[in-house]
């Protein structure tokens, strides 16, 4: 039996939602796109972080809600 891959997913909250959307859409606006993001989920064992870099803007947004920890 062949064992399963490891499938990786993550789902923002809310509060994350907002900043996300709107710091994407501040990105669009400014540049006419969104461009390409990489996505960083880090598990420190209370809670995860999360960030975003946008590689055409070169600026990471940390997403990380130490409130729902």
């Amino acid at each position: 039996m062949e064992k399963e891959n490891t499938k990786i997913s993550f789902q923002l909250n809310d509060k994350q939602q907002a900043r996300y959307d709107e710091w994407t859409s501040h990105i669009k606006a400014l540049h006419g796109e969104y461009g390409k993001f990489t996505w960083k989920y880090t598990s420190n064992g209370i809670g995860p972080e999360i960030s975003v870099y946008s590689h055409l803007v070169k600026i990471e947004l940390i997403l990380t809600d130490v409130d729902s920890w």
